[in-house]
């Protein structure tokens, strides 16, 4: 059961790891961080494990003694807006944004925060332990606010205006951003042609997570079709957004920020970025004269720096983008403002991003913890920082003049995460073997998974 407990959420396989049982558990040992009768809202995805999930967890915070506002099923940006709006004193998100269809979890607010690892641990501990946290019965309140209209409000009042209408194709990936992403897009003045935006909790045509350009090959191909300006992807969820240019070509997360950087983040301005981006970001905000805020992978950590060192954006290259002005990421706002943007240009994306500089930089690349156990801490055992400096915040990350590599363990799953970046394709192979030289068996899978693709 520990194992569903990650550092930024809780997540796992329904109903085998996550279920009833352990979700009205979770509910009763999150009402244990608040007074009682404290206000707290709940939301779910499209899944079709949430509704008896989100039912449980409504439960065990009643029995906490919370009163509880359920939005129903909604995307995770407009459960934050939610949270925020009626100054509640935290929220729980039945999801597993964008895992798997068998997987589900939860995602948790403290008021404006995200959760630290110790929250989610404590959260363990009391369901593991089994206190007894029955307090003064809290209640279900109702609520008849139209969230999406004042969400869609929101959104409008901190976005500049399109300076012309784009064509573009818009895939909700059958998820929580089915028919909101859409009609408010056509609002802000876009055509927009739909692609799986039916709400399907078994996601029938494509995965959750659009971060890998497998998975958007039928969005390439209506973006062609119908010579849109651009592509837009949603996960199940509605946290993460990524872009497809004219021709239907992916465009890499690196490159979506290298394209706020240059049209909407002012100079001067700090910016947050996660420690696997290519060097190509920070490089590009030092040109700025921007403040660049390395930081470890994870919503929860990126989402709190920002708050905390006051950044004007961030960005991580799962898709997340984060804003100064909301507080948080939201997939709808990033995808609406990468549009308004692009349509002051007068070149097309694809002659905007060529150029931009290009990463040698491999993708995530994943492989199973029980292929070699405790390496993280065998890595650190193997490179000295004589050789190499080195980063410890998430993982290791060993940098090099001739470019870097990066270890972590995944805060959702139980794989290893490792990125690679040379400064030109053929010095990737002598890289990885400078990095894993001493472990021939996750070497070899490693190269394998490079140069398969």
């Amino acid at each position: 059961m520990s194992s569903i407990f990650k550092e930024c959420d809780i997540r796992g396989i329904y109903p085998e790891e996550i279920n009833e049982n352990l979700a009205r558990k979770i509910g009763k040992a999150f009402a244990f961080f608040f007074e009682p009768q404290s206000v707290i809202v709940v939301g779910g995805d499209v899944r079709l494990s949430t509704p008896p999930l989100k039912k449980a967890l409504i439960e065990g915070l009643v029995v906490g003694g919370l009163k509880v506002i359920d939005v129903g099923i909604v995307p995770t940006p407009l459960f934050y807006f939610i949270v925020e709006t009626t100054a509640a004193s935290g929220g729980l998100m039945v999801t597993a944004s964008h895992n798997p269809p068998q997987y589900n979890g939860i995602k948790l607010a403290f008021g404006k925060m995200p959760p630290r690892p110790e929250d989610i641990q404590k959260i363990a501990k009391l369901v593991t332990e089994g206190k007894n946290l029955k307090r003064a019965k809290g209640e279900l309140l109702a609520t008849n606010e139209d969230w999406e209209k004042l969400y869609f409000s929101y959104l409008l009042e901190r976005l500049p205006a399109p300076a012309r209408p784009l064509k573009m194709v818009v895939d909700c990936g059958n998820g929580c951003y089915s028919g909101i992403a859409t009609r408010f897009l056509r609002g802000f003045g876009h055509q927009v042609i739909e692609l799986f935006c039916d709400r399907n909790g078994a996601f029938p045509n494509r995965s959750p997570n659009p971060a890998l350009p497998q998975n958007l090959q039928k969005l390439s191909e209506m973006v062609r079709s119908h010579r849109a300006n651009l592509g837009i992807a949603f996960d199940g969820d509605g946290d993460r957004v990524v872009f497809v240019d004219e021709q239907g070509r992916f465009v890499q997360a690196e490159h979506s920020m290298i394209f706020f950087i240059r049209n909407f983040v002012p100079s001067g301005s700090a910016f947050v970025y996660d420690l696997k981006c290519s060097n190509i970001v920070p490089q590009e905000l030092e040109k700025k004269n921007c403040h660049p805020l390395p930081e470890r992978s994870g919503h929860a950590y990126i989402k709190r720096r920002l708050i905390e060192e006051g950044a004007f954006m961030g960005g991580e290259i799962s898709g997340h983008y984060f804003f100064g002005n909301l507080g948080r990421d939201d997939g709808l706002y990033a995808a609406a403002l990468f549009s308004a943007l692009l349509s002051r240009q007068e070149t097309l994306l694809s002659e905007v991003l060529a150029l931009y500089p290009e990463p040698h930089v491999t993708p995530d690349i994943r492989i199973p913890r029980d292929l070699e156990e405790h390496l993280v801490e065998k890595i650190l055992e193997t490179i000295s920082s004589s050789e190499a400096e080195l980063i410890t915040i998430d993982g290791v990350k060993a940098l090099w003049s001739d470019g870097w590599a990066m270890l972590r363990n995944s805060v959702t799953e139980p794989v290893y995460t490792l990125r690679f970046e040379a400064t030109s394709p053929e010095h990737l192979r002598e890289l990885v073997h400078r990095f894993l030289f001493k472990f021939p068996k996750v070497e070899k899978v490693v190269l394998e998974k490079i140069y398969s693709t």
